[in-house]
Order: C-alpha cells, then structure tokens, then sequence
C-alpha cells in the first residue's frame, strides 16, 4: 500500500464488511434462538446445550470476522508505513544542494512551486529543504504543494489502527456505553477518513475548523519533545479561532496519554487540562456522541425519549448536567427539524435542563 487514498478506501471497505458480518451473526443467532424456542423445550439439558451451541457459532462467526477486518487493515498500515519510511531514506543528494544553494536568496511562491515540480514531487528531503526555503522567505508552506513530515504521517497512521482496534473492539448494534456508540458512529467514519487524507497531504487550505483541530493535534504529536510539544499547544490554542475547535483540541489532548504534565505546564494551560481529565473530556465525548445520534433520528419521539433519559439521569443524579450537551442542542435545534419539533414538544422544565442556565432560545426551526 503506496497511496493513503487507497488506504482510507480500503478501511472503508474493512469497516463496512466487517459491520455487515458482524450484523449478520446477530441475526442469525436471534433467527436460530427463536426457532429452539418453538421447537424445544426451554430449561431442558437438550435446550440449553444447543442454546450454548447457537451462542457459540455466533461468537465463533463475530470473531472471525474481526480477525480478518483486523488482518487486512493492519497490514495495509503497515505497509504504508513501510512505503514513508523508504521515502525518507532515499536521499538525492544532487537535488538537494540545488534546492540548498538557495538558502539566503529571496524567493517566491510560483519559484517555489517550480522548484518542487521539478524536483520535489515525491523526494522527501528536497520537500523538506523546500519547506525551510518557505519558511526563510516568509511564505506559508500551505501555499505550497507539500506533503506532511514523517513525524505527522506516522502519527495518522496510529491514530488509524487505534481507531481500528477500538472499532472492532466496541462495535455493537445494541450496546449502551459510550465505547458502543462511538463504535457505531465515530471510528473511521467518513469525515475521520477524508480529514486523514487532508492532514496526510498537507492539503489544509480549505479544511473547516474542526478539521484544523485535528491537524493541530497530529502536529502536537508529531513534536520530538515535551518543550516543543509546549510550544506547539500554545500555538494552537491561540490560532484555533472557535470554542468548539478548541474544545475539540482539547479533548484529544486531554485522552493522550504520551504528552506529560510539564508540556501543560510550559504552555501554560496545567488547570485547563486538570479540569479535562478529571471529567471534562468525558462530559465532552457523552455529548458529542448522543447529538450525533440524535441528528440523524428522523421521528420525533424516539428524539424526545433520548432526552428524556438524560434528564432524568440528571434529575436522580446519576451524572451532572452536561455544558457540552447544553452547547451542541442549542446549536442544532434551529437546523435540525426533527429536534426543533421534539423540543417545542417538551416542558418548559426539560427544556430548562437542556438548554441549561441560558433562557431558551427564541425563534422557530428552519429544515436542514
């Protein structure tokens, strides 16, 4: 595997098969275990042998089916891996003292690009001295056709099989955790995939704001030490414009279990990701996850019943009112009909929960 194209489509392929089957092995365990109970005699040895027997097969299906996802993908990563890090050690040292005997010398965006046309589409070292070129002269590198350093690729490439290893860990049609839901909807999903691309190829220009979060992240990573992975915080925290692509960068910091305590500190920000860790980020992920469900529930009760369940886990307090929660309904209800709806249909006591300490917003709901 040469091509993170390629390699995004091949993780779309493994992580819809493998949903399929893993769905099919629970259809055919529900279809079998239905017909033991019209055929045979529950709580009898013979019953519950085969009972165990459908559970078996049934396992026995999901496993494989995880083993292969797991088998295809990882190797594909690993190849591409490979593939950078050959890159990396090929060396052409005659392009590079062209692209060096520059250094010192004024230059311009369109020279730049002429220079890399002819010399830099796929050497890695004349990228870089290219890159450094830009950077003497003033000229953002997003301006220029280059790809990310090995550092970022690599830290993509984890990020991937993490994703991988928690998808085929989690998934499940049925289950309840955070870990399920984030299974069924977050790891690998398409906007994960195509913001891998962007970040990969360094093609950053028309990446959204979230999508910048996540390439602040992977450059946080990609920094070969805590000073510098300071630095890089600090830098980001201050560009990053919006509060939802803050809390995003934060969020993934604050799960990153690499970056020390000292990096924080450095950057400044030791009670920021105190408050994070210590239940922020989860506060963040339950949201998240439960308005990405949400959004795409077309029936208006079913809409209200899961908002329900959170206000009564707040009202018997089994867990805090959620300010993320309260953020991301009070951003949506006016874009989304179907919660536009459901909210109009809930009293003014729920709505009090889920819009939190704010009055609720005035004005009625357009469609999406």
């Amino acid at each position: 595997m040469t091509n993170i194209y390629d390699l995004t489509n091949l993780l779309r392929e493994v992580r819809s098969r493998y949903q399929a089957e893993h769905i099919d092995a629970m259809e055919t365990n529900k279809k079998e275990l239905a017909t033991l109970k019209r055929t045979m005699i529950p709580g009898t040895p013979e019953y519950e042998n085969k009972k165990q027997e459908i559970q078996l097969a049934c396992d026995m299906a999901i496993i494989k089916a995880r083993e292969k996802a797991a088998k295809k993908a990882t190797e594909a990563i690993e190849d591409m891996k490979e593939w950078e890090r050959t890159g990396v050690r090929t060396i052409n040292t005659e392009a590079l003292a062209r692209v060096n005997a520059l250094r010192g010398i004024p230059v311009t965006t369109e020279e730049l690009k002429q220079i890399l046309s002819k010399h830099g589409s796929s050497n890695y070292w004349v990228q870089r001295a290219v890159a450094a070129l830009a950077e003497e002269n003033g000229i953002p590198v997003t301006d220029l056709p280059l790809d990310s350093s090995l550092d970022v690729k690599l830290n993509v490439l984890d990020q991937l099989s993490g994703q991988l290893d928690l998808l085929l860990e989690h998934f499940s049609l049925t289950g309840q955790t955070r870990e399920a839901s984030e299974a069924r909807f977050l790891y690998l999903n398409d906007d994960v995939l195509n913001n891998v691309v962007n970040i990969y190829t360094n093609r950053v220009k028309d990446l959204s704001e979230a999508d910048a979060a996540e390439r602040a992240y992977y450059k946080i990573r990609a920094m070969s030490g805590q000073m510098s992975k300071a630095c890089a915080i600090s830098n980001s925290l201050r560009n990053l414009k919006k509060e939802d692509t803050k809390n995003m960068l934060l969020y993934r910091l604050a799960k990153d279990k690499d970056i020390r305590s000292e990096a924080y500190e450095v950057a400044g920000i030791s009670d920021v990701m105190a408050e994070w860790k210590g239940g922020k980020a989860d506060r963040y992920a339950r949201a998240v996850t439960m308005m990405n469900g949400i959004k795409t529930v077309q029936d208006t009760e079913k809409i209200k019943e899961k908002l329900r369940a959170y206000i009564d886990r707040v009202n018997n307090g089994l867990e805090p009112e959620n300010e993320f929660l309260q953020h991301e309904i009070t951003k949506t209800y006016k874009k989304n009909t179907f919660i536009g709806r459901a909210l109009e249909e809930m009293s003014g006591a729920e709505k009090n929960t889920l819009f939190g300490s704010s009055a609720e917003p005035e004005g009625g709901t357009t469609a999406e």
